[in-house]
C-alpha cells in the first residue's frame, strides 16, 4: 500500500458509534495522523450544521466534505471552497416527480436542510427516541413553502427524501434513474439522496487533487450505500464490520464496527502497523 497523505472517513456507523459519539480510541489515532500530517477528513451525507463542534475538535480536521459530496468546507472557517449544486430547473423538475410518490422530503442548501413544517414535525417523530433527533433538530430550519424558496436559490445541495416504505423508495428511484445531471444513493431502507453530478468519492478525490495528494494516498473508510463510490474512487478501501456486503465487497479490508472503534483498528493495522 502507497503511504496514505489523506483518509476520508464516514460520520454515521464508521467514524461515530450508535449513540454518535467518537470514542476515545478513534480520537487517539486522529491526533495521532495529525501529528504525522495525515489529513482527516469526515465525508457525510449530513449537511455542514450536521458537523458538530465536537466533532471537529475530536477530528481534527481541516477540511469537511459535506451534503454527499455537494460542498467541501474549510472548517477553520466554515468556508465553502468546493461547490456542486442541482440547478434550479432540475430541483422543480425532481420535486414534480417526488410529489406524485408517498414520501417527504427537504432542500439541502449551504449547510442546512430546509423543510415545510409539517415535514421537519414528520422527521423529528421519526426520529424520537433515538440519538439522531437531536441531530435532525440542529441541522434542520423550517420554510413556508418549498417551491418558492427554490426559486430564491441558484440550485440546491441536495434533496434528501423519505420514502413511505423500501417498495416506494425503489419505485422512486427507478422513475428518476434516467433523470441527466443528478446522482442519487440511499443509505438507509427507505431513504433516496439526489444531488447533482457529483458522489462523495469524486469530491474526495477533486479535494485530495486540490491538496496535491495522489489517489494512492487516499484511503476511505465507510459503511453504507452512499459510500460505495468513495470506497471505489480511493486508492485504498475500508469497510466497517457493521456494513451491508455490498460495501464489504467493494473494500480492500474490513476492520470492527463502529462500537468497536473500528476505524481506529484499521488505521493502527494498515498505516502505524
Amino acid at each position: 500500500m502507497s503511504k496514505i497523505k489523506l483518509i476520508g472517513i464516514d460520520l454515521d456507523g464508521t467514524a461515530l458509534n450508535s449513540n454518535k459519539e467518537i470514542s476515545k480510541d478513534n480520537k487517539a489515532v486522529f491526533k495521532k495522523c495529525r501529528e504525522n500530517n495525515i489529513h482527516i477528513v469526515p465525508v457525510t451525507g449530513r449537511p455542514f450544521s450536521g458537523l458538530f463542534d465536537e466533532y471537529k475538535r475530536d477530528m481534527l480536521c481541516d477540511y469537511s466534505i459535506n451534503t454527499n459530496g455537494a460542498a467541501v468546507y474549510r472548517t477553520a472557517d466554515s468556508k465553502r471552497i468546493i461547490t456542486h449544486v442541482i440547478g434550479n430547473e432540475d430541483a422543480h423538475n425532481l420535486i414534480n416527480i417526488l410529489d406524485n410518490f408517498d414520501c417527504y422530503y427537504g432542500i439541502f442548501f449551504d449547510g442546512y436542510g430546509y423543510l415545510e413544517e409539517q415535514t421537519f414535525c414528520n422527521e423529528l417523530e421519526k426520529w424520537r427516541g433515538t440519538p439522531l433527533f437531536e441531530y435532525v433538530k440542529r441541522t434542520r430550519r423550517i420554510i413556508e413553502d418549498r417551491r418558492g424558496f427554490l426559486n430564491t436559490l441558484n440550485g440546491c445541495d441536495n434533496i434528501y427524501v423519505i420514502a413511505k416504505d423500501t417498495p416506494e423508495r425503489d419505485r422512486i428511484k427507478r422513475e428518476i434513474a434516467d433523470f441527466e445531471g443528478i446522482h442519487f444513493t440511499s443509505s438507509i431502507d427507505n431513504d433516496v439522496e439526489i444531488g447533482g453530478e457529483c458522489t462523495k468519492g469524486t469530491t474526495l478525490i477533486e479535494l485530495a487533487e486540490k491538496l496535491g495528494i495522489k489517489r494512492n494516498e487516499v484511503m476511505a473508510i465507510g459503511d453504507s450505500g452512499n459510500d460505495l463510490n468513495m470506497l471505489e474512487e480511493a486508492g485504498f478501501a475500508v469497510a466497517m464490520d457493521n456494513s451491508s456486503e455490498e460495501i464489504k465487497n467493494a473494500a480492500d479490508f474490513i476492520t470492527k464496527s463502529c462500537d468497536e472503534s473500528g476505524v481506529a483498528f484499521a488505521i493502527e493495522k494498515l498505516i502505524f502497523n
